[in-house]
C-alpha cells in the first residue's frame, strides 16, 4: 500500500498544529486542576494557604493565578447562583483588604460571563479578575507599572476566557 505525501501531511498537520500552540504557552497546576498562560513564564513561588503562584516573564510582568474549589471557601452557598457566589467572594476578599487599610476598586463586572475585575492599591496597583468555571474560582492577578489599567484588564479576561 502506496500512501501519497500529501495525505501523510494532511494527517499530521493537526498534530503540528496542536503542539504549535502548547509550546506557547505556559501550564501552571493549580489546587484544582491547570491554568494555561500564554507566553514563556518562570515561576517564582506557591502561597499554599491560597493556592496562589507567582510567576514573572521576561518583561518582568508579574502574575498570580490560582484555581479553588468554590465550596471550599467559607461564604460559599451551594443554593446561590455562580454570579451571586462569585459576588460574596469579591465582597470577602475586598473587605478583608479595606480592613487592613488598602484602598479597592471594582473595575468591571459581567454577570453573563461570570467575572469581577477590581483593583487594589498597594505599591503598584494589584488588578484581579475573580471568576467562576464549573466548580471552580479562577484567581488572576496582574501587578506591574509597565502596562496601563485598560492593557492589565485586557490581559485578564483573556487568561480567564483561556481557562473558563
Amino acid at each position: 500500500m502506496k500512501i501519497s505525501l500529501p495525505t501523510i501531511l494532511l494527517f499530521l498537520l493537526p498534530y503540528f498544529i496542536v503542539s504549535q500552540n502548547l509550546m506557547d504557552y505556559s501550564t501552571i497546576k493549580t489546587n484544582s486542576g491547570e491554568v494555561k498562560i500564554p507566553g514563556d513564564w518562570t515561576l517564582l513561588n506557591t502561597v499554599r494557604a491560597s493556592g496562589q503562584t507567582y510567576l514573572k516573564n521576561d518583561e518582568g510582568i508579574i502574575i498570580a493565578v490560582a484555581q479553588n474549589l468554590k465550596k471550599s471557601y467559607p461564604f460559599y452557598k451551594a443554593n446561590r447562583s455562580d454570579f451571586e457566589n462569585l459576588k460574596a467572594f469579591y465582597k470577602w476578599d475586598s473587605d478583608f483588604k479595606k480592613k487592613h487599610k488598602f484602598k479597592t476598586q471594582k473595575l468591571k463586572e459581567n454577570s453573563d460571563l461570570e467575572f469581577i475585575i477590581w483593583k487594589y492599591k498597594d505599591k503598584l496597583d494589584r488588578v484581579f479578575l475573580f471568576g467562576s468555571s464549573e466548580k471552580n474560582f479562577l484567581i488572576f492577578l496582574i501587578y506591574t507599572n509597565q502596562w496601563t489599567e485598560t492593557e492589565k484588564m485586557q490581559f485578564l479576561e483573556n487568561l480567564y476566557q483561556w481557562n473558563k
